[in-house]
């Protein structure tokens, strides 16, 4: 009866660790730059922090904004109309993600890009920015999202018009 007691009190401790590292792994909020985006957040509030984030050159805070399932979705699809069984690994997606936007990012200059309308379209949003290049000449951006584990994520690739 003892050892019974014991595995029962040893099942309860694993189960409520395993349940601390899954209530860790949501986020409730991220935060950077006096900008706090939760899930009530607009698009154009993400897309403020995708601009901050993007003049400071700041990784760690860009990953956290891809639309991560959204885009091994999105590759899987391709990869399978090709006929092709391919693993995705997340990160891979987060990293390549933000190396995009961080090239796009490099032809305008930093601290000039202003968020200028969003359209909402259920769980698809677009919001369009406006930057200098180092030319002077203004352009527009796409920020494209998708609404991901509640919050409003980004796409993979900036549309410059």
């Amino acid at each position: 009866m003892a050892k019974l007691n014991y595995f029962i009190l040893f099942l309860i401790i694993i189960f409520s660790c395993s349940q601390k590292k899954t209530e860790e792994r949501r986020v409730e909020k991220i935060f950077a730059y006096g900008i706090t985006l939760t899930k009530e957040s607009s698009p154009k509030e993400v897309a403020n922090l995708l601009i901050k984030g993007l003049d400071n050159e700041d990784e760690e805070l860009l990953k956290k904004l891809v639309a991560v399932n959204y885009e091994i979705k999105e590759l899987t699809k391709i990869f399978k109309e090709h006929g092709k069984k391919v693993k995705i690994k997340k990160e891979d997606v987060i990293d390549l993600t933000v190396s995009g936007w961080l090239l796009t990012y490099t032809f305008f200059e930093k601290g000039k890009t202003r968020v200028i309308e969003e359209e909402i379209e259920g769980d698809f949003a677009y919001v369009y920015a406006s930057g200098i290049k180092p030319n002077g000449k203004e352009r527009t951006i796409e920020i494209r999202m998708v609404k991901e584990e509640g919050f409003w994520k980004i796409q993979a690739g900036l549309k410059e018009y």
